[in-house]
């Protein structure tokens, strides 16, 4: 990695991120989730309105990133740098959402335990196709913005303070990819664990291309795979498994 200076503005910038938006995301959980119900207008305007929060604060990092002259190539915008250990990583990512979905949906039992663990996160996930229509919206502000922030920003910053060195890194990874975990916290400790080590492979993806297009491209079409696949959940919690569903297979 390439070892940048900070200056005020990235400090402040890095409280935001590992201070205030933790803080206020502890704060939030004291909503009752189950007891929230939103209709479609309500949950497609939810969408835009997080959608174009990230995209806009995505914005304000990559400008704050540009005004001491630093490069949107050094920042991740460039392509990745090809390797045996990024074909590697990228395989672990597919094995590890594959082995996720199979053991929440494989059998009719585990999509019983799924349906009632993830009741409580339910609310926000598409409910149909118009909805998934505008939730595509908010996947590519997720994929494209948080790793703008996690992953391209926010691990030049603590590679700042750790150290441009192997064990450096690896801190840096590990703290960043624990605090996005958190601010997920919303979606269940199990979901946070799961998200924690998304994360890390996606920083060991960045750190090993020195792109972000790679994290870009499967933060987003993860996102879209889970909300259309939130479809599928909800319609089994409104009408439960269909008769083809009844056997296990």
């Amino acid at each position: 990695m390439v070892l940048y200076d900070m200056n005020l503005l990235d400090h402040v910038l890095a409280i935001i991120i590992c201070v205030l938006a933790p803080v206020m995301a502890f704060s939030s959980r004291s909503v009752v989730i189950e007891d929230m119900e939103l209709d479609e207008d309500e949950k497609i305007s939810l969408y835009h309105s997080n959608a174009l929060l990230l995209f806009v604060f995505a914005l304000v990092v990559i400008t704050i990133w540009r005004l001491p002259a630093r490069t949107l190539p050094a920042l991740g915008f460039e392509w990745p740098i090809w390797s045996p250990l990024l074909a590697l990583l990228l395989f672990s990512v597919f094995l590890f959402y594959a082995l996720d979905i199979f053991f929440q949906y494989g059998l009719r039992r585990w999509r019983e335990r799924t349906l009632k663990e993830k009741h409580s996160t339910l609310t926000f996930v598409p409910a149909n196709s118009k909805e998934l229509f505008h939730f595509v919206f908010l996947a590519l502000a997720a994929g494209i913005g948080e790793e703008i922030i996690f992953r391209g920003y926010l691990i030049h910053y603590l590679i700042y303070w750790t150290g441009n060195t192997l064990s450096g890194i690896i801190t840096a990874c590990f703290f960043a990819s624990l605090l996005f975990a958190f601010l997920h916290g919303y979606q269940g400790y199990k979901s946070m664990i799961k998200i924690f080590v998304l994360a890390l492979l996606f920083a060991a993806i960045f750190v090993q291309s020195q792109s972000l297009i790679l994290v870009m491209i499967l933060h987003t079409l993860i996102d879209l795979a889970s909300g259309w696949l939130g479809i599928y959940v909800l319609r089994n919690l409104k009408e439960g498994d269909s008769p083809d569903n009844k056997t296990e297979a």
